[in-house]
């Protein structure tokens, strides 16, 4: 009987050995986004009237570690907003929701296609005309981030903006105008 209860517990202790070398191997959802997070990106380009726009933006972790949270700024006009992304078990996807001081907000799927690149499209709700985005983002081996976007307006796919982001000097942070004032 004591040799019976030794062999199961040594199988049980087997097993949870087993799951738990099973659960470490695991990849981690989040390391095609880790380069990024951690910085202020100090983003120049054009949006998608070909004007020139600056775009600060920030990623840090959230919910201990289980999250990515994004924040960001333009500097030249009162607008910004800030995105929540988190690996969703159910459809095995990064999924994000956005949301902007100019009142629409957007839910997507993020897919990381290679290392340092990634795809986004996103569903648009509040905004008059446009209802759905999608955007490449590539970070390349000297440490820069190209983001290029397109949206669907009015039916019609149209170009977005075109950003190339690098790190923020100290002290640079995404800045919202106060409009509760």
């Amino acid at each position: 009987m004591r040799m019976q209860f030794r062999a199961l517990l040594v199988t049980i202790a087997i097993g949870l050995m087993a799951t738990s070398a099973i659960r470490a191997a695991e990849p981690d959802p989040y390391a095609a986004l880790a380069p990024f997070v951690g910085k202020v990106w100090r983003g120049e380009g054009s949006g998608p009237d070909g004007k020139p726009m600056v775009d600060v933006t920030r990623w840090d972790w959230a919910l201990g570690g289980k999250a990515i949270r994004t924040t960001h700024a333009l500097t030249s006009a009162p607008y910004g907003g800030e995105t929540m992304i988190f690996w969703d078990k159910a459809t095995n996807a990064l999924i994000y929701h956005y949301f902007t001081t100019a009142g629409f907000h957007t839910q997507g799927t993020m897919v990381a296609e290679a290392p340092g690149r990634l795809v986004a499209e996103e569903a648009v709700s509040g905004h008059p005309t446009i209802t759905r985005v999608r955007s490449v983002s590539v970070l390349d081996a000297g440490g820069s981030m190209s983001v290029s976007s397109e949206y669907l307006d009015g039916g019609t796919w149209k170009p977005g903006h075109k950003m190339t982001y690098r790190p923020a000097p100290a002290g640079v942070e995404p800045l919202f105008p106060d409009t509760r004032r």
